[in-house]
């Protein structure tokens, strides 16, 4: 490894950790943080790898911690609502499945009715891919993708009557 980007790794690192801990206490997550850290740092040492120029290493580490904790939440958050119906009283259970196939109708019926360019930008960014991932498979610039992906959003709430 090169000594410069070993010492910028190891700059860095302490950083990463902080926000990642910070992170996973406000979210009440047991996950730990040092597994967040070496993924960070592992994907900062393959890009460089790779020949892409990080003008702002430090800066780039703590978007890619966050995009990493995101990524995280949401999928700890899906993992919990699938076992939600498990925890939920007899009784309840076939209203509440009911209720459910009612409202994943609703809004299939709402992301239906968006463009399908903006509807293959969701699925991307559902599936996990960050910002950066999702320009090289559509090969359009991140601020375009943001600004689709934001206003994909807000039509959605507002379609949906959310407040």
């Amino acid at each position: 490894m090169d000594k410069t980007l070993e010492i910028e790794l190891a700059r860095i690192r302490p950083k990463v950790l902080a926000l990642a801990k910070k992170f996973l206490k406000a979210s009440k997550m047991v996950d730990d943080p040092e597994d967040i850290v070496q993924d960070v740092l592992l994907r900062l040492w393959k890009t460089s790898q790779e020949g892409t120029q990080i003008r702002n290493a430090e800066a780039w580490a703590i978007s890619i911690t966050k995009n990493s904790c995101i990524s995280l939440w949401r999928k700890k958050r899906g993992e919990r609502s699938q076992l939600l119906p498990e925890w939920l009283p007899d009784g309840n259970d076939a209203s509440m499945r009911v209720e459910q196939c009612e409202a994943q109708i609703i809004v299939g019926k709402a992301f239906d009715r968006l463009p399908s360019a903006t509807r293959r930008l969701l699925q991307l960014k559902a599936t996990g891919l960050s910002l950066d991932e999702i320009a090289i498979v559509t090969g359009r610039p991140k601020g375009s993708i943001k600004s689709s992906i934001s206003a994909a959003r807000k039509e959605m709430i507002k379609t949906l009557n959310i407040k």
